[in-house]
């Protein structure tokens, strides 16, 4: 089409617009409903016959409708009675005031549960002794073995440290002779022997391979040999000669120390000996046997005092003696008093010994009678006292000696577990007692 025809066509419809709708039909006028209703209802009565099509179609739609509609049959359930709704209140109820809020002044006690020293850990250890290192073909599977069944980084962990002890030793010729060579977690796997350094890798690899961080850490030790300064020596240099783990557990960085949890040695001799505290420690009370090289792995918070310097170190004084039944026993090793090894003599000295947890009992029935024996032979029970220690005030005679604190395991050939102090006192000479050695101090 030219652009005039277009032009020509567009004027023919300029009267309209391309897009107006067409206007509406007239309304067709409605027939009264009444009329119709009263129309059908003659026709149904008098029988008169159906219209026909001419018919209804002058009468409408409005009454072919009405027409259609069904008879209804005599025998119908009548029709349901309409729905009656509740009368509306007059407003709406006023709601129940919300509690107050509680306010606590003090925090709630800590559970028991959370606490690492008090947690029950005997099914852990069990399981770990199911896997005896000569049925173990892959390092990859004992990892996966040893800590599927645990849900808690700390116990996977658990588990590793005690399979560490029945099943690793300590490589005494290595050590005796100098000949210490480096040594892989397969080598210590196949040989099981290992020293600290040993022990150390190994728990890396385990723990690397379930997803545990795990950090070896080296540093000094006061572990076997090791003997406290003299007083006014000096500072030696830093010499590192031990080796430990730094372990995320949980969210938390702990350290543990696999080597010495699992024995120790005694003369010459390596003695199988399982010291959990190893794993349990604070590292407060891990530095005060280690020293790392990085002065970062110490971990001591600042209200524990913070990171101590090695002259602080090296130079502490030389505890008491600790015989094993005082770790048995679940006394803490780090708060003793008398603190140190020398106790003055022609004074009176505070003796005191804690439990390593506030959680644990001291109650008489389930703890023994514990007593400080003097040199001549004089014994003094402890008793408990408000702060949970138990603990006497004591007079030391001069003369020197050694003052020893024990616990009555038997009397009358009895265990002496549960056995009181007044039981204690009227036995004492009376009837045959045995003695567990607990720590040990020297009278100058």
């Amino acid at each position: 089409m030219g652009i005039a025809a277009r032009i020509a066509s567009l004027q023919l419809g300029a009267g309209r617009h391309p897009l107006a709708k067409p206007p509406p039909p007239a309304p067709r006028a409605r027939a009264d409903p009444r009329e119709l209703i009263a129309a059908v209802d003659d026709d149904q009565k008098t029988g008169v016959p159906c219209p026909t099509p001419e018919e209804l179609a002058a009468r409408g739609p409005d009454y072919i409708r009405l027409i259609s509609r069904p008879v209804p049959s005599p025998h119908a359930a009548p029709p349901p009675p309409p729905r009656r709704l509740p009368p509306k209140p007059a407003r709406l109820p006023t709601p129940p005031p919300e509690p107050e809020p509680v306010y606590y002044d003090e925090e709630p006690a800590a559970s028991t549960e959370s606490c690492l020293k008090c947690h029950d850990f005997s099914y852990v250890d069990a399981h770990a002794a199911q896997f005896p290192r000569h049925t173990v073909h892959s390092l990859d599977a004992l990892a996966h073995d040893l800590t599927a069944p645990f849900d808690s980084e700390t116990e996977k962990c658990r588990a590793l440290f005690t399979w560490m002890h029945h099943n690793i030793a300590y490589d005494c010729d290595a050590f005796f002779s100098g000949n210490l060579r480096a040594a892989s977690a397969e080598s210590t796997l196949h040989s099981g022997l290992a020293v600290c350094d040993g022990y150390a890798g190994l728990f890396v690899y385990l723990a690397e391979r379930v997803g545990i961080q795990a950090i070896k850490v080296g540093g000094h030790g006061k572990g076997f040999g090791y003997a406290a300064l003299a007083p006014g020596s000096p500072v030696p240099p830093f010499q590192g000669n031990h080796a430990w783990n730094c372990v995320l557990m949980d969210g938390d960085w702990r350290l543990i120390d696999s080597c010495w949890g699992a024995g120790a040695l005694e003369g010459a001799t390596y003695t199988p000996r399982f010291t959990p505290s190893w794993f349990t420690s604070t590292p407060a009370e891990f530095g005060r046997r280690h020293f790392p090289e990085d002065p970062g792995y110490q971990l001591i918070a600042p209200e524990d005092g913070g990171p101590m310097s090695w002259e602080q170190y090296i130079l502490e004084p030389q505890g008491p003696v600790v015989f094993k039944d005082f770790y048995e026993l679940n006394f803490h090793p780090y708060l003793i008093q008398p603190a140190e090894q020398y106790v003055q003599g022609g004074s009176w000295v505070s003796f005191q010994i804690f439990k390593v947890c506030e959680h644990m009992s001291r109650e008489e029935q389930d703890n023994y009678v514990y007593f400080v024996n003097l040199p001549d032979g004089t014994r003094t029970p402890l008793r408990v006292g408000e702060e949970g220690a138990w603990g006497a005030n004591i007079y030391i005679p001069s003369g020197g000696g050694d003052l020893s604190l024990y616990y009555v395991t038997s009397c009358g050939g009895q265990d002496a577990k549960g056995f009181g102090i007044a039981d204690f006192e009227r036995a004492n000479g009376r009837k045959a007692m045995s003695f567990g050695g607990m720590l040990r101090w020297t009278v100058v």
